[in-house]
């Protein structure tokens, strides 16, 4: 007698896709939670505020204001701290003040019809002087 030959039918299995999107999940949440963000910042120096446990600093120099007014006013082209001044002048002040700390803040607020070159050689005063923490502003309606 011949043997009986069986046919074994194969089934696709099925595969249980809700425990692999739960595991990818788990990984991600793992992986946000454990990785620390690199500062990628285009090489730009910034000055972050220091931790609340530093201790306590010295109070820092008060913010210089430069004012940039247009030649043909009858103000004198700068005004530092509400003091009208040559350009001679700002520049005996600049070296003063980066001599005491060059990391001083200078706002420089520039009025609408004020030249360039005002506001360009003012900036290069700040930088003979190495003074690195300016901020430039125009006067509205001025």
């Amino acid at each position: 007698m011949a043997r009986r030959r069986f046919k074994t039918e194969y089934h696709p299995g099925k595969l249980n896709l809700t425990a692999m999107i739960a595991v990818a999940l788990l990984l991600l949440s793992f992986v946000l939670i454990a990785i620390k963000p690199v500062d990628v910042l285009a090489h730009l120096k910034t000055y972050r505020p220091a931790p609340e446990n530093a201790g306590v600093t010295a109070p820092s120099a008060p913010m210089i204001k430069i004012l940039i007014f247009p030649p043909n006013t009858g103000i004198t082209g700068y005004v530092i701290n509400d003091t009208p001044m040559t350009m001679s002048e700002v520049e005996d002040q600049l070296k003063k003040h980066a001599a005491t700390d060059p990391a001083q803040t200078v706002l420089i607020m520039c009025a609408q019809k004020a030249t360039q070159k005002q506001l360009v050689e003012l900036l290069d005063r700040c930088a003979r002087y190495q003074m690195t923490n300016l901020s430039v502003v125009s006067l509205a309606g001025s």
